[in-house]
């Protein structure tokens, strides 16, 4: 895609949310991830943040390591916040990308009439995440292991070879500024190229930080390594929507 490739440079890009879907989908096979800025308007973050309030405060301390024990999370937000629902969910630009990387066609017999059948992504979990001062840093990692995906390493994306190579598209939302030092999280781009079998493991080094404003959101191919970030601030909490849709494929984590 020339045309769209010589409008990027080579970073990672933060573009508007109105940007063309073709353009972000390209920018996703080229990084693993892209920036849209005020994807959610602020005022449908702050409402959605009200209609779970209660049990965001009221969850208990994490008891193990992959999530830091300054973690609050609400899960199941489905059913928990409407306006959750319809401004992140069933948002259009999130959904178009998530049509691109996850749905899936096979054809079938049936009798003597070629039939095709389409099976299209599903929520595959949704929490909503405050982690105050002192959190640690998760280690780096892939979100499609629990899939048991095993990925050959490529040079940059190839649309009929890597059609079924995700089996997720994550969704971040900032529900408040966040920053490197709150705990923003740590994103390798084009990581998700590499293939499963490298030697050595990924490197903090190579890492980019998801720096945003509130309701800005960055959308991440599940192959991608990443990870939550420290939060060495001594008094900000990092607010966060986590989501991501998943094949057909993939176990459901939320009901």
């Amino acid at each position: 895609m020339p045309n769209v490739s010589a409008n990027y440079g080579p970073e990672v890009q933060k573009v508007p949310a109105d940007t063309p879907i073709e353009d972000i989908i390209y920018l996703l096979k080229r990084d693993g991830g892209v920036f849209l800025k005020q994807l959610i308007p602020v005022v449908d973050v702050d409402q959605a943040w009200e209609e779970c309030r209660e049990r965001l405060e009221n969850d208990v301390e994490w008891n193990g390591s992959f999530f830091p024990k300054q973690t609050q999370r609400a899960t199941a937000l489905l059913a928990l916040s409407p306006t959750y629902a319809k401004t992140q969910v069933m948002n259009s630009v999130y959904q178009q990308v998530c049509d691109h990387f996850l749905t899936t066609r096979s054809c079938f017999w049936w009798g003597s009439e070629r039939k095709e059948s389409v099976s299209k992504p599903y929520v595959h979990s949704c929490t909503a995440m405050r982690i105050g001062p002192g959190g640690k840093a998760q280690p780096l990692h892939r979100d499609d292991y629990i899939s048991h995906n095993h990925h050959p390493e490529v040079g940059s994306w190839d649309d009929e070879r890597d059609k079924n190579r995700e089996s997720a598209v994550g969704l971040f939302v900032a529900g408040s500024k966040v920053t490197k030092e709150n705990g923003g999280t740590q994103f390798i781009p084009r990581s998700h190229l590499w293939g499963t079998d490298r030697d050595v493991p990924p490197r903090v080094e190579d890492c980019i930080y998801a720096e945003m404003e509130k309701g800005d959101a960055f959308i991440m191919l599940a192959s991608a390594y990443h990870a939550g970030g420290h939060n060495t601030t001594k008094d900000e909490k990092r607010s966060l929507w986590d989501m991501p849709l998943a094949s057909q494929h993939a176990d459901m984590l939320t009901s």
